[in-house]
């Protein structure tokens, strides 16, 4: 025996303590470990966090309760420094561990299953949210195409304001694309233009103003196209030409006169053989314009300004204007009987006076052979000529003796000069005459005076040749700085058109749109085209011109803009660029009644703006009806029910008309109110309930099925009627007649049943208005128990009509009992409540 310890302490033996140390050692062993060969649960964050804090609470328990139950180890004589000493050789962390493991492992399943619930909610959620952000990115781009390239092209040429060359090189190196209306109005819709015809009252009433001289062009060449009885032409020249008669600035008198001009060309438009022979008729307009401008001023001079005047003769007007002028004065005018001769021949050619010039000739060819004893022939030749062009023999002749005589006189009569160079075309490569001060339009008619581009100019020799083409290059050469406030002029009478409805624009869109308009309207762009390329340019360009143009206004006034886009017309290879700008107006502006008619009450249809004008167009029923489907099929898709609905009665599509009738009604009964009207107006445009009863009345040939439908639904709506009129029993017996709720007092459950199984085969127009059914016929029920409660009926009367309704306020619940995953939640609620209270 060992020696014992004094006092009560018991001793234990060593041997024993060991072998206690060693059998809980192995318990120990025996325990869960975190090595074991189970796999790894893989906890998220949150999860890792939670358990942490776990541990820590449960070490921090059983580190204060460790010494607890000492007391038991002293009772047992058990040696607590000889255990102690042993327990040191433990893994303390281990030990932790293990004992928290022990306490945690029962509710290891379930927190993990806790935490993978809570997981996947929130990666459902935002697998949700990732779906919702991608079909928004998808219907973005679906929906709202937005050409960025084409947006940096606009923003770098409205930035750069890079300058359009005139030169033929330029002009042929840039590829010319054709305008796509169908693919993009945008491709008409300029950036850079500011126009806004409602800026302000004097801009708008100039738009009206011009808008009404468009209609009435419009609707006098749909004259000529529908009847053969209308003999005057429409002189759109003259039209404006009021206009701006009475202005005083430079702007009125540069569009005055030019309005003047193109006015004057109308008689060149008849469609010419050949490009060469237009140009000729552009020289012969041109010199007729500025002769009889002239004639005009010397005209108002003589009027005006002469005192001695004399006879009215053309002679003497002239003679008045050269001493207006005070031309006697220089030193180097031949004078003959106190006149300056020549001046005076040079004058009355000026003036287009050819016959009057050459009598005066006639009567002075005694000094004229004095001086020049061949002109006399050489000017009757040229004034009796068809093509002002002397014989081959005589331009020999008058060339020599220019050369040999008049060049080198250094004190010369300078009319004399000009008199010759007219008459002979001499010395081309000086066309200026530099001793006769001469205005922008003396210097023109000089100019148009020796160009020659008849069939004869190809055969003329290098040094003789100027055509109209090498004059217009010259006048493209100088520019607008050279004429001050003429250049709009020049480019028209030298039949620059393409350069003026350019220059114009720049000017004043409006008036230059305008200018384009005249010029296309007496064919003048077109027949001056040299060849069927240049003709589809010219085209395009018009097309843009006024898609440009009535960008500020097409919302406002969608009929005015149908009145311009219809002149694109008139260029006869612009038809199909003219339909598709028609068809984007259709489709941009939305306004489908104006633009391509409605039905009224009686079913008629009504023809639209474009209908209208359809004459002016080339345009056929197909195109019509495209164009309608397309714009129905459009505000379908953007949720624009009416328009749609007007739209497919227009394209006479009946049958997708009742659907969207019946979809309309049954969202309009099944989201108004129980306790709101359905007809607070009479307007067949915008109730679905009117609408659908016209479109009944109207049209008979429609799908039985879907008539059957709307007829439903009609009924449902004096349903509605009847219960806001609380009429209870009238409404009860409406619904039963509806035949899709068992409201009948003789139903079983078979039926009820039966009844659940049809709403499987139910329209959804219909389906979605079960639940306000069974509200109106459950709050009917529950009304008529109150009224027969209150009534005067005798107890078995009033024993028998309370059970006919409790009967049918059951079938009503077991049928939403049934049926109650088609119905929201709360009124299954409701109708359980209702129920209730019976």
């Amino acid at each position: 025996m060992s020696k014992e310890t004094t006092g009560s302490t018991a001793v234990v033996p060593l041997t024993n303590g060991k072998r206690l140390l060693n059998e809980l050692l192995e318990s120990a062993s025996a325990l869960p470990a975190r090595d074991s060969d189970l796999g790894d649960i893989q906890l998220g964050i949150n999860e890792i966090r939670n358990r942490a804090n776990k541990l820590r609470k449960s070490t921090k328990e059983l580190e204060s309760d460790g010494l607890t139950q000492a007391h038991y180890l002293l009772a047992g004589r058990v040696s607590i420094e000889e255990i102690e000493s042993n327990i040191k050789y433990l893994e303390r962390a281990k030990v932790l561990e293990t004992r928290g493991k022990a306490q945690t492992h029962k509710g290891d399943l379930d927190s993990y299953l806790r935490s993978k619930k809570d997981e996947n909610i929130l990666s459902a959620i935002e697998q949700a949210l990732g779906t919702a952000a991608r079909d928004f990115d998808t219907f973005v781009n679906q929906n709202i195409t937005l050409d960025w390239k084409q947006r940096r092209e606009e923003v770098f040429a409205s930035v750069l304001k890079r300058s359009l060359s005139h030169t033929d090189d330029q002009t042929k190196s840039k590829a010319k694309k054709p305008i796509s209306w169908g693919k993009s109005f945008k491709l008409l819709d300029d950036s850079t233009s500011k126009l806004n015809v409602n800026e302000n009252y004097l801009i708008r009433g100039k738009f009206e103003r011009y808008a009404k001289i468009i209609n009435r062009l419009n609707n006098h060449r749909q004259s000529l196209k529908l009847s053969t009885t209308v003999e005057d032409d429409f002189d759109l020249a003259k039209e404006f030409v009021e206009i701006f008669k009475n202005g005083s600035d430079n702007k009125s008198r540069q569009l005055f006169e030019s309005w003047q001009i193109i006015g004057g060309l109308r008689d060149a438009t008849s469609r010419p053989s050949d490009p060469q022979t237009f140009r000729s008729r552009i020289v012969s307009k041109a010199k007729t314009h500025l002769q009889l401008q002239f004639f005009e001023f010397v005209n108002n001079i003589y009027n005006t300004k002469v005192v001695e005047k004399g006879l009215p003769t053309i002679v003497n007007k002239i003679k008045s204007f050269i001493e207006y002028q005070k031309l006697n004065s220089n030193g180097n005018l031949l004078i003959v009987n106190g006149i300056p001769i020549w001046a005076l021949i040079f004058y009355l050619l000026r003036a287009g006076c050819e016959k009057e010039a050459l009598d005066l000739v006639l009567e002075n060819q005694n000094i004229f052979k004095k001086v020049e004893q061949s002109f006399v022939p050489y000017f009757k030749a040229y004034v009796n000529s068809q093509d002002k062009r002397l014989p081959q023999d005589l331009i020999t002749k008058i060339q020599n003796e220019f050369n040999n005589h008049i060049k080198k006189s250094v004190d010369g009569d300078p009319y004399r000069y000009a008199v010759y160079k007219i008459l002979g075309r001499c010395q081309l490569s000086r066309r200026n005459i530099s001793n006769i001060a001469l205005t922008v339009e003396d210097w023109l008619w000089m100019h148009f005076m020796l160009v020659q581009d008849g069939p004869q100019s190809d055969f003329d020799p290098a040094h003789e040749k100027y055509t109209l083409v090498d004059f217009q290059q010259m006048i493209l050469s100088y520019g607008p700085t050279k004429f001050t406030n003429n250049y709009l002029q020049v480019l028209l009478l030298s039949g620059l058109y393409d350069d003026a409805s350019r220059y114009s624009t720049e000017l004043n869109e409006m008036d230059g749109v305008h200018l384009s308009i005249g010029m296309a309207y007496y064919q003048l762009m077109q027949s001056s085209a040299n060849d069927k390329a240049q003709l589809k340019e010219r085209g395009d360009k018009f097309s843009k011109l006024l898609g440009t143009y009535i960008k500020s206004f097409k919302f406002s006034d969608p009929r005015i803009a149908v009145e311009y886009l219809v002149l694109i017309c008139l260029f006869d290879n612009e038809a199909s660029t003219c339909h598709d700008a028609l068809k984007e107006l259709i489709l941009e502006t939305r306004e489908f009644s104006i633009l391509l008619g409605k039905v009224n009450s009686a079913g008629v249809r009504v023809p639209g703006k474009i209908e209208q004008r359809k004459s002016l167009i080339n345009l056929d029923k197909d195109f019509l009806h495209k164009v309608t489907e397309q714009a129905a099929i459009t505000a379908d898709k953007e949720g624009r029910v009416y328009d749609g609905l007007l739209l497919y009665q227009l394209a006479e599509e009946y049958q997708i008309v009742i659907s969207i009738i019946n979809r309309l009604l049954g969202e309009y009964l099944s989201n108004t109110e129980l306790d709101q009207p359905l007809v607070e107006d009479g307007n067949t445009e915008t109730n679905p309930i009117l609408i659908a009863q016209n479109f009944l009345a109207v049209y008979q040939n429609v799908s039985v099925e879907k008539q059957v439908i709307c007829k439903k639904l009609l009924k449902i709506a004096e349903i509605r009627q009847l219960y806001l009129e609380k009429d209870w029993d009238e409404t009860l017996r409406r619904i039963e007649e509806l035949d899709i709720l068992p409201v009948s007092a003789n139903s079983n459950l078979a039926d009820t049943r039966l009844k659940a199984e049809e709403l499987s085969y139910l329209d959804e127009s219909l389906l979605k208005n079960i639940p306000n059914l069974l509200l109106i016929a459950m709050s009917c029920v529950s009304q008529r128990k109150e009224q027969i409660n209150a009534s005067a009926f005798n107890g078995l009367i009033k024993e028998e009509k309370t059970r006919e309704l409790k009967f049918i306020a059951k079938n009503c619940v077991v049928f939403a009992g049934m049926v109650q995953y088609k119905m929201p939640r709360e009124t299954f609620s409701l109708l359980i409540n209702l129920e209730a209270t019976l």
